[in-house]
């Protein structure tokens, strides 16, 4: 088990493009933001998360992390940071009522090698942060009451840190079905179940999967790994407005990594996993200016 904490790095990345969206903001208009039935255009948070799951897709070894952090929120009209449970951030391109083109930004933690008996004496595993458009498209006329069906399609790049120093890792495609429903269970609960397979280029392989001479063993014999098929992971995710203070969120995973393009890399030792992740997050403080939305994706 280890406890972690975010890099400077994602906080990096919010600030840049909070900086795009500023001019944005401050050009609300006075009585649009005094809406009282608008979310607050600015939260803070204390997040208690823990998650267990494989290191990496295909491997055969998992790990408990325990991330205490506050969250700064921003609904802005560009940026959206802190508000998914799912993702860091997401910044708002074009959306209306069937579609929305944004830009999505994630994160992965970094491992330590020598924890990670597959990768003994290899590089570590540094934070990766994933940054790229995504076009999310509603398939169906239902509300988010009554159950609507999503399908987004996602390219991110993958940018690893050794401290400061970032590095491109290659880009990574994910087409994302989503089944999504508010209210559910007769209360103020968003279940999300979601279908989502992943195809990567050759760098991001390379960083995962390839085990380059200089680091070959017998147990672990030299491996050159090409860019194709990730594997695909089926998530199930409630999230529960507790009070007006306290949100709970808890999500399950099952990852299918057979028939991945680099299988038989030494480095890939498992055909499937799984993970569980939750968070309680509390509100200590809002902003009495209001943001342009009137919905929030918890």
């Amino acid at each position: 088990m280890r406890i972690a904490h975010l890099p400077t790095a994602v906080f990096g990345a919010f600030l840049a493009v909070l900086a795009i969206d500023a001019p944005l903001a401050q050009g609300t208009d006075e009585n649009e933001a005094g809406d009282a039935e608008r979310p607050a255009l600015w939260e803070f948070r204390l997040a208690a998360f823990g998650r267990y799951a494989p290191v990496y897709p295909g491997s055969a070894e998992s790990d408990l992390t325990i991330l205490p952090i506050p969250i700064p929120l921003y609904r802005g009209s560009f940026l959206n940071f802190g508000e998914n449970l799912d993702q860091v951030a997401r910044g708002e391109i074009i959306e209306t009522r069937r579609v929305r083109l944004g830009v999505d930004l994630d994160f992965t933690f970094g491992e330590d090698s020598d924890e990670i008996a597959v990768r003994q004496a290899m590089p570590d595993l540094d934070f990766m942060l994933e940054i790229g458009p995504e076009l999310e498209i509603k398939l169906d006329n239902r509300t988010p009451t009554q159950g609507e069906l999503l399908l987004a399609l996602q390219l991110r790049a993958g940018i690893s840190f050794d401290g400061v120093d970032p590095t491109s890792r290659g880009l990574l495609f994910s087409p994302e079905l989503e089944y999504r429903r508010d209210q559910v269970f007769g209360g103020d609960n968003l279940l999300s179940l979601r279908f989502k397979p992943s195809w990567a280029s050759e760098d991001f392989m390379d960083y995962y999967y390839e085990v380059e001479p200089q680091f070959a063993t017998p147990e672990r014999p030299a491996f050159d790994s090409t860019s194709g098929y990730v594997g695909s992971r089926l998530t199930a995710a409630l999230t529960r407005q507790i009070n007006e203070r306290l949100v709970f969120g808890i999500s399950a995973s099952y990852w299918l990594n057979s028939g991945a393009e680099n299988e038989l890399s030494p480095l890939h030792l498992d055909d499937s996993g799984a993970s569980i992740q939750a968070a309680f997050i509390w509100k200590l403080w809002e902003s009495e200016r209001r943001s342009r939305r009137r919905s929030t994706r918890r």
